[in-house]
């Protein structure tokens, strides 16, 4: 054999070898938060490695119905939050500057509640068979409860992180990621990264107090919970999430911003994006046919369309009459009472492939950051109606950006709707989302590529311990400086008060000296 096809053979052998691991891992994931728009987000990872050839257990309120070979579903027992919210729960709060604190215990008690619920289910029990030391590596959702930190470190394995969002106010210290308040926005609050004074203030607050809340409520619950099943000796969650090894997490900085980030949290949003499918027959010709377009409307799986008040569900209709579009609404009766000519409800609607179709103009939305990329991905604007959690931030951002106007739900009326539909509607707010979607497509590795090599790496080099930051083993006191700055105060201090007495003394003297030379 030639010389030259010698090399090549090995050079391709070598990057066939390098490209996939040397033999199939085994993979839990734990994601006990029954709100399937989060595992809509997790899912996708999940069954891209068992098709890479690794054997995957999931535990986690969803059924896969068709699982690949190597998926084994241990399902969870589990209350569905689908069309489960109902927008009267959001409406007329009496200090709207409160809301996110109401959320954080709400998401407390959620968390607390799948965590007992898991800890105590039969899923569970199976998984932990298995010995210390089976598991490659674990894949946990890391929100409102960290109580699997403690199922990982029964079974000894590497974690991996994945947040459905991005980061919130408790994940900065466990990763040692800076917070910084006067640019990056707490999740609940929903501001963009240009923020006033008060804004800031309001924004160091909120980021601050959410963290300690968490530290207060949160982990002791777990804490609690864990050692009632495992025996007092295992550690604090608190400690545990100090070992995480990699985060992977539903953001990208063409969406919220530039962030300072540590190695080990990498943005992978879009990672449940697939290639959009053909939409039936009914659906394309609508698309199609539509003159002047068509207008999605979709409020997510978790809030009910129909929970609308007559008055504003009347006077959305009325505005959406006085459109060209067509309008396409995720409705979920059969019936919609005063339904225009120009509106089509549907209770199930292929959000993904919608939005993909060029003749979209608009996406009228909750805020949810899963539709939203959707939409961002595919270049179209959009009008935000956040009701609650990081939808004010997903909005926010947009706006920023130039291709969405935010519409608040306490002011929705007839005229309110169709001012919003009608400005976002206008070709530069097209053009600006044309340029979110460039950034947001163009990147140098598809975001499920970049994760599933991370998640085998991690588990190859039992946690890529050289990824983490040694931030994380700081208190915040060392980790801001705090001692370094009391120090060189001291210091300051030290040479004024001398400087001072030193002046003292040679302002007493000079007294003393022309006392003398008048006498």
């Amino acid at each position: 054999m030639h010389k030259d096809s010698i090399w090549k053979c090995l050079l391709l052998f070598s990057l066939i070898s390098g490209s996939s691991p040397v033999h199939g891992l085994n993979i839990l994931g734990l994601f006990i938060h029954p709100a399937i728009s989060h595992f809509q987000f997790f899912q996708p990872l999940l069954r891209r490695l068992a098709e890479t050839g690794h054997n995957v257990d999931v535990v986690s309120p969803f059924h896969d119905a068709q699982p690949p070979k190597g998926y084994t579903d241990y399902t969870l027992p589990s209350v569905n939050l689908s069309n489960q919210l109902g927008f009267d729960m959001f409406e007329d709060i009496p200090m709207p500057s409160l809301l996110p604190f109401a959320e954080f215990f709400i998401l407390y008690a959620y968390g607390r509640d799948a965590c007992n619920a898991t800890l105590h289910s039969e899923a569970l029990a199976q998984v932990l068979q298995h010995p210390a030391g089976y598991y490659d590596v674990i894949i946990v959702e890391q929100f409102n409860t960290d109580c699997m930190m403690g199922v990982a470190h029964q079974l000894q394995a590497p974690v991996v992180a994945m947040s459905s969002s991005s980061l919130m106010p408790w994940h900065y210290d466990r990763m040692g990621t800076p917070i910084i308040p006067s640019y990056i926005s707490a999740l609940f609050l929903g501001q963009s990264e240009q923020m006033s004074f008060g804004g800031r203030l309001g924004n160091w607050i909120t980021s601050h107090t959410l963290n300690w809340l968490y530290s207060w409520f949160n982990v002791p619950a777990a804490d609690a919970l864990l050692r009632q099943k495992f025996g007092s000796g295992i550690p604090s969650t608190g400690e545990l999430v100090k070992n995480t090894s990699l985060m992977l997490i539903n953001q990208h900085f063409s969406l919220s911003g530039a962030k300072p980030l540590p190695p080990n949290v990498l943005e992978v949003g879009g990672l449940h994006l697939r290639a959009a499918k053909p939409l039936d027959d009914a659906l394309q010709q609508l698309l199609d046919r539509a003159e002047h377009g068509v207008i999605l409307i979709s409020w997510g799986s978790q809030l009910r369309a129909n929970s609308l008040s007559n008055a504003k569900r009347d006077s959305l209709l009325r505005a959406l009459a006085r459109l060209p579009q067509q309008i396409i609404w995720k409705w979920e009766n059969d019936t919609l009472p005063n339904q225009p000519a120009n509106v089509h409800i549907m209770k199930w609607l292929p959000q993904r492939d919608i939005l993909a179709h060029p003749n979209v103009r608009v996406f009228f939305s909750h805020g949810g950051l899963m539709g939203l990329t959707e939409a961002v991905s595919s270049g179209v604007p959009v009008v935000g109606m956040p009701v609650y959690g990081d939808q004010f931030f997903n909005v926010a951002g947009l706006v920023q950006r130039g291709m969405a106007v935010r519409l608040d739900l306490g002011q929705l009326s007839e005229q309110t709707v169709f001012d919003a539909l009608t400005q976002v509607l206008d070709p530069g707010y097209k053009l600006q989302a044309a340029k979110v979607s460039a950034a947001y497509n163009d990147r140098p590795q598809l975001a499920m590529d970049s994760a599933l090599w991370w998640v085998q790496h991690v588990a190859e080099t039992r946690g890529a311990p050289l990824l983490r930051s040694s931030a994380v083993k700081l208190n915040r006191f060392v980790y801001y400086s705090l001692d370094v700055y009391i120090a060189l105060g001291a210091v300051l201090l030290l040479v004024l008060v001398s400087l001072l007495r030193i002046w003292r003394l040679g302002c007493g003297q000079k007294r003393q000296l022309s006392k003398a030379k008048r006498s």
